[in-house]
Protein backbone atom coordinates (compact mmCIF):
# COMPACT_ATOMS: atom_id res chain seq x y z
CA UNK A 1 0.00 0.00 0.00
CA UNK A 2 1.24 3.56 -0.81
CA UNK A 3 1.85 5.07 1.92
CA UNK A 4 -0.22 8.86 3.02
CA UNK A 5 2.82 10.31 4.84
CA UNK A 6 6.39 10.97 3.67
CA UNK A 7 8.13 7.35 3.66
CA UNK A 8 11.16 6.49 6.27
CA UNK A 9 13.63 3.67 6.47
CA UNK A 10 11.00 1.36 6.05
CA UNK A 11 7.80 2.43 4.92
CA UNK A 12 6.02 2.31 2.04
CA UNK A 13 6.76 5.09 -0.84
CA UNK A 14 3.80 7.98 -0.25
CA UNK A 15 2.17 9.80 -3.43
CA UNK A 16 4.48 13.00 -2.30
CA UNK A 17 7.34 10.67 -3.27
CA UNK A 18 5.88 9.96 -6.82
CA UNK A 19 4.74 13.59 -7.46
CA UNK A 20 8.24 14.30 -6.46
CA UNK A 21 9.10 12.29 -9.77
CA UNK A 22 7.38 15.25 -11.78
CA UNK A 23 10.04 18.26 -12.61
CA UNK A 24 10.51 21.20 -14.66
CA UNK A 25 14.43 20.30 -15.88
CA UNK A 26 16.98 21.53 -14.38
CA UNK A 27 18.58 20.65 -10.35
CA UNK A 28 15.30 20.24 -9.25
CA UNK A 29 13.48 21.89 -5.92
CA UNK A 30 15.55 24.41 -4.38
CA UNK A 31 16.21 24.31 -0.64
CA UNK A 32 12.67 25.14 1.35
CA UNK A 33 12.31 28.37 2.98
CA UNK A 34 10.39 29.11 6.29
CA UNK A 35 7.28 31.18 6.23
CA UNK A 36 9.52 33.75 7.94
CA UNK A 37 11.57 33.95 5.57
CA UNK A 38 9.44 33.97 2.71
CA UNK A 39 7.53 36.43 4.01
CA UNK A 40 10.57 38.94 4.44
CA UNK A 41 11.26 38.02 0.55
CA UNK A 42 7.55 39.01 -0.15
CA UNK A 43 8.16 42.21 1.06
CA UNK A 44 11.72 42.60 -0.87
CA UNK A 45 10.26 41.95 -3.99
CA UNK A 46 6.94 44.38 -3.47
CA UNK A 47 9.93 46.58 -3.20
CA UNK A 48 11.76 46.03 -5.91
CA UNK A 49 14.45 43.40 -5.10
CA UNK A 50 15.01 41.20 -7.92
CA UNK A 51 16.87 38.87 -6.31
CA UNK A 52 14.29 38.24 -3.83
CA UNK A 53 11.41 37.66 -6.79
CA UNK A 54 13.65 35.59 -8.36
CA UNK A 55 14.47 33.07 -5.19
CA UNK A 56 10.54 33.20 -4.70
CA UNK A 57 10.69 31.94 -8.09
CA UNK A 58 13.00 29.28 -7.38
CA UNK A 59 11.28 28.27 -4.25
CA UNK A 60 7.84 27.44 -6.20
CA UNK A 61 8.45 26.62 -9.91
CA UNK A 62 8.49 23.45 -9.46
CA UNK A 63 6.04 22.36 -6.75
CA UNK A 64 3.63 24.47 -9.38
CA UNK A 65 4.87 22.30 -12.34
CA UNK A 66 3.81 19.54 -9.99
CA UNK A 67 0.14 20.40 -9.45
CA UNK A 68 -0.85 21.33 -12.83
CA UNK A 69 0.99 18.47 -14.35
CA UNK A 70 -1.46 15.98 -13.54
CA UNK A 71 -4.21 18.47 -14.87
CA UNK A 72 -2.91 19.32 -18.50
CA UNK A 73 -2.04 17.19 -21.02
CA UNK A 74 1.68 17.31 -21.58
CA UNK A 75 4.92 18.70 -20.58
CA UNK A 76 4.65 21.74 -22.83
CA UNK A 77 1.78 22.77 -21.13
CA UNK A 78 2.47 22.20 -17.64
CA UNK A 79 5.43 24.43 -18.47
CA UNK A 80 3.30 26.87 -20.29
CA UNK A 81 0.87 27.31 -16.99
CA UNK A 82 3.81 26.99 -14.40
CA UNK A 83 5.52 30.15 -16.56
CA UNK A 84 2.20 32.13 -16.91
CA UNK A 85 0.93 31.32 -13.00
CA UNK A 86 4.33 32.41 -11.73
CA UNK A 87 4.40 35.68 -13.91
CA UNK A 88 1.22 36.22 -12.28
CA UNK A 89 2.30 35.54 -8.57
CA UNK A 90 5.45 37.90 -9.00
CA UNK A 91 2.92 40.36 -10.39
CA UNK A 92 0.59 39.94 -7.89
CA UNK A 93 2.67 40.38 -4.58
CA UNK A 94 1.05 43.49 -4.08
CA UNK A 95 -2.78 41.77 -3.38
CA UNK A 96 -1.12 39.11 -1.46
CA UNK A 97 -2.48 39.36 2.27
CA UNK A 98 -1.34 36.68 4.44
CA UNK A 99 -3.71 34.38 6.52
CA UNK A 100 -3.06 32.96 9.70
CA UNK A 101 -4.15 29.41 7.96
CA UNK A 102 -2.50 28.99 4.89
CA UNK A 103 0.74 29.54 3.81
CA UNK A 104 2.22 31.72 0.72
CA UNK A 105 2.59 28.75 -0.81
CA UNK A 106 -1.28 28.01 -0.65
CA UNK A 107 -2.08 31.51 -2.17
CA UNK A 108 1.18 30.87 -5.10
CA UNK A 109 -0.53 27.35 -6.03
CA UNK A 110 -4.41 28.67 -5.94
CA UNK A 111 -3.31 31.22 -8.47
CA UNK A 112 -1.35 27.93 -10.59
CA UNK A 113 -4.40 26.02 -11.05
CA UNK A 114 -6.87 29.01 -11.63
CA UNK A 115 -4.87 29.45 -14.53
CA UNK A 116 -4.44 25.36 -15.52
CA UNK A 117 -8.50 25.61 -15.43
CA UNK A 118 -8.69 28.07 -17.92
CA UNK A 119 -6.94 26.57 -20.10
CA UNK A 120 -9.22 23.34 -19.23
CA UNK A 121 -12.07 25.36 -20.84
CA UNK A 122 -10.15 25.34 -23.61
CA UNK A 123 -9.08 22.00 -24.19
CA UNK A 124 -9.83 18.69 -22.08
CA UNK A 125 -7.45 16.84 -20.57
CA UNK A 126 -5.95 13.44 -21.67
CA UNK A 127 -3.05 11.15 -21.75
CA UNK A 128 -1.13 12.21 -24.24
CA UNK A 129 2.32 12.92 -23.33
CA UNK A 130 3.85 11.04 -19.99
CA UNK A 131 7.22 10.68 -21.81
CA UNK A 132 9.14 7.38 -22.57
CA UNK A 133 9.84 4.65 -20.12
CA UNK A 134 13.00 2.78 -20.60
CA UNK A 135 12.38 -0.76 -19.02
CA UNK A 136 14.68 -1.36 -15.64
CA UNK A 137 17.92 -3.04 -15.42
CA UNK A 138 17.26 -6.83 -14.38
CA UNK A 139 20.52 -6.86 -12.21
CA UNK A 140 18.71 -6.39 -9.31
CA UNK A 141 16.61 -3.38 -7.33
CA UNK A 142 16.34 0.01 -9.01
CA UNK A 143 18.33 2.79 -7.08
CA UNK A 144 15.57 5.27 -5.64
CA UNK A 145 16.82 8.40 -7.19
CA UNK A 146 18.27 6.64 -10.29
CA UNK A 147 16.28 8.24 -13.85
CA UNK A 148 15.35 5.39 -14.97
CA UNK A 149 13.17 4.81 -11.49
CA UNK A 150 12.62 8.46 -12.00
CA UNK A 151 10.55 7.85 -15.25
CA UNK A 152 8.68 4.87 -14.21
CA UNK A 153 7.53 6.82 -11.17
CA UNK A 154 6.37 9.34 -13.58
CA UNK A 155 4.73 7.72 -15.89
CA UNK A 156 2.84 5.37 -13.77
CA UNK A 157 1.64 8.38 -11.69
CA UNK A 158 0.94 10.45 -15.22
CA UNK A 159 -1.61 7.47 -16.23
CA UNK A 160 -2.81 6.56 -12.84
CA UNK A 161 -3.73 10.49 -12.39
CA UNK A 162 -5.21 10.66 -15.93
CA UNK A 163 -7.89 7.89 -14.92
CA UNK A 164 -9.06 10.27 -11.80
CA UNK A 165 -12.51 12.66 -12.14
CA UNK A 166 -11.09 16.02 -12.77
CA UNK A 167 -11.47 17.15 -9.24
CA UNK A 168 -9.94 14.33 -7.74
CA UNK A 169 -6.77 14.91 -9.52
CA UNK A 170 -6.93 18.79 -8.76
CA UNK A 171 -6.93 17.78 -5.16
CA UNK A 172 -4.62 15.08 -4.71
CA UNK A 173 -2.23 17.11 -6.90
CA UNK A 174 -2.40 20.11 -4.36
CA UNK A 175 -2.23 17.96 -1.72
CA UNK A 176 1.03 15.30 -2.80
CA UNK A 177 2.29 17.81 -5.35
CA UNK A 178 1.93 20.71 -3.32
CA UNK A 179 2.29 19.81 0.01
CA UNK A 180 -0.79 21.56 1.02
CA UNK A 181 -2.45 20.58 4.51
CA UNK A 182 -6.56 19.72 4.26
CA UNK A 183 -7.44 23.23 5.32
CA UNK A 184 -5.37 25.40 2.67
CA UNK A 185 -6.23 22.66 0.04
CA UNK A 186 -9.82 23.47 1.13
CA UNK A 187 -9.34 27.28 0.80
CA UNK A 188 -8.02 27.07 -2.88
CA UNK A 189 -11.05 24.98 -4.02
CA UNK A 190 -14.00 26.67 -1.79
CA UNK A 191 -14.71 22.74 0.23
CA UNK A 192 -14.48 22.55 4.44
CA UNK A 193 -11.24 20.63 5.25
CA UNK A 194 -13.54 18.52 6.87
CA UNK A 195 -14.83 17.66 3.38
CA UNK A 196 -11.52 17.44 1.85
CA UNK A 197 -9.83 14.67 4.04
CA UNK A 198 -12.85 12.13 3.14
CA UNK A 199 -12.91 13.17 -0.77
CA UNK A 200 -8.85 12.52 -0.69
CA UNK A 201 -8.79 9.24 1.52
CA UNK A 202 -10.68 8.37 -1.55
CA UNK A 203 -8.96 9.75 -4.13
CA UNK A 204 -5.72 8.87 -2.63
CA UNK A 205 -6.52 4.70 -2.32
CA UNK A 206 -7.46 4.52 -5.32
CA UNK A 207 -4.82 6.51 -6.93
CA UNK A 208 -2.21 4.33 -5.00
CA UNK A 209 -4.19 0.99 -5.73
CA UNK A 210 -3.76 2.08 -9.28
CA UNK A 211 -0.26 2.88 -8.87
CA UNK A 212 0.50 -0.16 -7.60
CA UNK A 213 -0.28 -2.18 -9.94
CA UNK A 214 0.83 -0.50 -12.75
CA UNK A 215 4.52 -0.72 -11.29
CA UNK A 216 3.87 -4.52 -11.01
CA UNK A 217 3.22 -5.01 -14.78
CA UNK A 218 6.10 -3.59 -16.87
CA UNK A 219 3.67 -3.58 -19.53
CA UNK A 220 1.39 -1.14 -17.97
CA UNK A 221 3.72 1.92 -18.01
CA UNK A 222 6.03 0.83 -20.81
Amino acid sequence: MIAAVAPGAAAAPSLAWFFAALRLPGDGDAEPLGEDAIARLVTEARAGDAGARRTLYLQHVDRVFRVVRGMLRSDADAEDVTQDAMLKVLTSLHTYRPRGDARFSAWVVTIAINTARRRFRRRRPALTDTGDLPDLADDGAPDPEGELDRARRRRALLIALAELPERDRELVSLRYGAGLNATEVGAAVGIDAATIRKMLERARSRLGDRIEALLRSRGGVS
